[in-house]
């Protein structure tokens, strides 16, 4: 029988080094952190809603919310931020791409966000964040997408200002910022407007060109920025003109419906909307845009990304029929900073073990010495 040097372990009835064992334990810490968590949360994912792929009849939507790539002006140096970056990228790559095997969408709709410093970025620095960009979510390659600007991508928020060059550049790289995209029986009504300081004019004339654009049966509002939320008389006027019948939007990383059974009514006061957390949802739920001409449903999709801090992140998968049923639901995410602890929580004894296997029989030599 080979000899074994140095401390050993007794385990199932095995002798193991020290060093053995710690192979074992990194292995399987790997393993799970990395691969099997990943599976095991897809498998609990609800099934999908869908009988046949008649994309004339049924559409499923994947919708991406606050991906929001991180960049470097904001992140630590080298070494610590090259790590962070290569973590969640990898993080929003194995995700989607679970999230993307499992929806098979007809359509990937991003909610704004792209990334996290896209707005003040330089021109070296937004190209190469674009390229990542198409690399993590490179599962949607041959996919109709839906692209919407967030504050992040082209400014808006607090002192961080829209520019004419921010627009431009988020433009030339993903899609225009406002407009229809009309896919099978769903117009996809992109709607970039700052309401708060944006004159009524040029809301009227928004919503008249849009609304001269929209053809299909089915019509869905997609904005970066919560809508129902908001003032009725900030917003009204626009949506009266386009008749949307369902809103998706983003933002506030969380995950949200917003439902209003009387808001289409032609009024600038009455806004009777209620508010439900769907932090809970483990299934989906269902909604008919067209029972009701006067009601109006908005999904917030919360975020997909670890890093925005949030306890609970997912995509949301949404199935329109043509005849007005949709189901949504959220594919929630395994909790990766939970992930990251628990290898801090193995590695601190492991290194404890080894440096006391390494200077307790140096300690030792030492007594024994003195002791002569």
């Amino acid at each position: 029988m080979a000899r074994v040097t140095g401390p050993v372990f007794f385990l199932c009835g095995q002798r193991w080094s020290v060093n053995a064992l710690t192979a074992v334990v990194v292995f399987l810490a790997v393993f799970s952190n990395e691969f099997l968590i990943y599976m095991i949360q897809s498998f609990r994912w609800p099934n999908l809603p869908v009988g046949s792929r008649d994309s004339s009849k049924t559409q499923v939507m994947l919708l991406v919310a606050d991906p929001q790539l991180q960049g470097i002006q904001d992140e630590i140096g080298f070494p610590v931020g090259m790590i962070s970056r290569w973590d969640i990228d990898r993080y929003l790559s194995q995700t989607f791409s679970l999230a993307h095997a499992y929806a098979k969408p007809d359509v990937v709709v991003f909610l704004g966000d792209l990334m996290d410093e896209g707005s003040k970025a330089t021109k070296e620095e937004y190209r190469s964040y674009y390229y990542r960009f198409l690399s993590v979510f490179g599962a949607a390659e041959k996919d109709k997408k839906v692209y919407i600007a967030g504050d992040n991508d082209i400014g808006g928020e607090f002192r961080d200002m829209r520019k004419e060059w921010k627009m431009d550049r988020f433009e030339k790289h993903f899609d225009l910022l406002t407009g229809v995209d009309k896919v099978g029986f769903i117009d996809y009504i992109k709607m970039d407007i700052q309401t708060h300081n944006t004159p009524f004019i040029e809301k009227r004339d928004l919503a008249e060109d849009l609304q001269r654009k929209i053809s299909s049966p089915i019509r869905v509002l997609v904005s970066h920025e919560t809508i129902l939320p908001k003032a009725k008389v900030e917003l009204y006027p626009m949506l009266r003109r386009l008749k949307p019948q369902l809103i998706f939007s983003a933002h506030w990383h969380k995950s949200i419906v917003f439902v209003c059974e009387d808001c289409m009514v032609d009024d600038e006061n009455t806004w009777p909307v209620h508010r439900r957390d769907l932090a809970w949802m483990t299934d989906y739920m269902s909604v008919n845009l067209t029972i009701n001409p006067k009601a109006l449903t908005e999904v917030m999709v919360p975020t997909c990304s670890y890093r925005m801090g949030e306890r609970d992140m997912g995509y949301g998968v949404a199935v329109i029929e043509s005849n007005g049923e949709m189901k949504y639901t959220v594919l929630w995410l395994p909790r990766r900073y939970t992930m990251l602890f628990a290898y801090l929580i193995i590695l601190v004894p492991l290194v404890l073990v080894h440096l006391y296997f390494k200077l307790f029989p140096y300690i030792m030599r030492k007594v024994h010495t003195r002791r002569r």
